[in-house]
């Protein structure tokens, strides 16, 4: 068996793995839907941009996300989505996913974030929590980075050959001043990604805008996806686990963070729709590599907390 072939065997078995045991997954302490009422985005025509204004960031060489960092997301995502590569470190994953969708015509929810204390990982690791990527043949994926160097928000580029970081935004205070609002006492942004034209599949990603009160643009982009029809709001840390323990770096440098996902919906025949079964969701769940530390919550497929104690 090729290398190449023993990757895919192994990035596939993976999936088949997760998806099984996510069907276990059970309730815990309830935990409301309370994400922000916020208006819907007015595209004025197909791919038109910006609504109220474009959200600052970097993009071509000025994007500072690490090569590594982007080398093992871009192979996770694509081993989910039955392609081949994945590194040595442990990839796991648990949240949302949508895997028998093909309809919609966007997604949107809204997801913490922090910065500061506890927001860096080890050396080689990284955090994606959470990380957005529409079904149905997205060309971007919305993903809440912290690495060892700085913790950003990231544009994937999904509708490329050679899948990358589009734009990358800090996440510091006048992002967290700008773009969220308390959410069970968390800060947290509101995000939209719409299909906003069918003929040349382009995708736009909107932040809600907290200080102004507007849509904001992020990003888009158009073309041919390389990930398909598969998508996901989910938890995903690229985790190496500390010997002396048996637990992933993350989980002590991140102690007394909480990740959470709100409101999770897709669009469909013109309607948002929580996420469900009807909706072509289902559970995924590989175990986080943090045992008792980390306190998952997902009572239905809309929502998900992780706490990490």
């Amino acid at each position: 068996m090729s290398s190449a072939l023993r990757r895919l065997t192994s990035g596939l078995l993976s999936l088949t793995v997760g998806l099984a045991a996510a069907t276990s997954v059970g309730p815990a302490a309830a935990h409301a839907d309370t994400r922000p009422t916020l208006p819907r985005p007015e595209v004025a025509g197909a791919g038109d941009a910006p609504l109220g204004g474009v959200v600052p960031g970097r993009t071509g060489a000025d994007i500072r996300a690490s090569v590594e960092a982007q080398a093992a997301h871009r192979e996770r995502a694509l081993a989910r989505a039955g392609g081949v590569t994945v590194a040595a470190q442990e990839h796991p994953a648990a949240g949302t996913y949508f895997s028998r969708q093909s309809q919609s015509t966007a997604i949107r929810a809204t997801h913490t974030v922090f910065y500061g204390t506890g927001d860096r990982t080890r050396v080689g690791d990284v955090v994606y929590a959470p990380t957005l990527m529409p079904p149905s043949s997205a060309c971007l994926e919305i993903t809440t980075a912290y690495t060892w160097d700085a913790p950003a928000l990231w544009a994937w580029d999904w509708c490329t050959d050679n899948p990358g970081v589009g734009k990358e935004v800090p996440l510091n205070a006048n992002f967290v001043s700008t773009y969220t609002t308390p959410v069970n006492g968390l800060p947290a942004y509101s995000i939209d990604i719409q299909k906003t034209n069918a003929a040349t599949n382009t995708w736009t990603a909107y932040l809600y805008n907290f200080k102004n009160g507007r849509w904001d643009t992020f990003w888009a982009k158009s073309g041919t996806s390389q990930i398909g029809q598969n998508g996901w709001d989910v938890f995903e840390p690229y985790v190496t686990r500390n010997p002396s323990t048996g637990l992933g770096y993350y989980c002590a440098t991140m102690a007394g963070r909480t990740f959470e996902a709100r409101g999770i919906q897709v669009r469909v025949n013109g309607t948002y729709q929580n996420a469900s079964a009807s909706t072509g969701a289902s559970y995924y769940w590989i175990d986080l590599a943090c045992g008792s530390r980390l306190r998952w919550t997902q009572n239905d497929l809309a929502n998900w907390s992780a706490r990490i104690s």
